[in-house]
């Protein structure tokens, strides 16, 4: 989840990912799961999920194995069923999580969006957000030239007509790999 300054012009209708399948786990249909919730158990508290297919299933977590979920999706009962699903995202609506804490959104809130730099103005839309470990990464595309990572600086703003306003340092913007050089 995202933190910084934000108003209600954040709210999106987009689906939300939840996780992702990586393995069966046994014989009977379990499959650990990659969350990507802030509490991993979580990925079963929002009703049911689907997949990009449009297959609907409940979840019920069973445990955590080796830092994954360990959890039983409906109408899943063999391992060759659940072996199919290795590699599925499943989501849910952006209705149905809960609304954010004040200051905060969800990633799926920030897609799509225009980065302003004051001092630029447009230097990209929002593809994806990341954490890799060292912080928040924004993916923008530029209006010219490749796609670039920026980090998400906690002086972000989203302005009244949904537009994120962020200081980048410009070397981030250079898509030439010599960052940091």
């Amino acid at each position: 989840m995202a933190k910084g300054r934000f108003s209600d012009h954040t709210k999106s209708k987009a689906k939300v990912c939840l996780g992702a399948i990586a393995s069966p786990h046994g014989v009977r249909g379990l499959v650990r799961v990659k969350a990507f919730t802030d509490a991993p158990e979580d990925i079963a508290a929002y009703g049911d999920v689907y997949l990009d297919d449009g297959r609907v299933f409940a979840v019920h977590v069973k445990g955590m194995v080796k830092g994954m979920v360990l959890a039983e999706f409906s109408s899943i009962t063999s391992r060759e069923a659940a072996e199919a699903l290795k590699g599925e995202r499943f989501y849910v609506d952006r209705a149905s999580l809960p609304e954010p804490e004040e200051g905060s959104l969800y990633h799926a809130d920030l897609i799509g969006k225009e980065v302003h730099d004051p001092d630029r103005g447009l230097i990209g839309h929002i593809r994806g957000v990341f954490d890799f470990g060292a912080g928040e990464m924004l993916d923008l595309k530029p209006p010219q030239g490749k796609a670039v990572m920026v980090p998400f600086g906690q002086d972000a703003v989203i302005d009244d007509q949904g537009i994120l306003i962020m200081a980048v340092d410009p070397i981030w913007l250079d898509d030439d790999g010599k960052k940091g050089e």
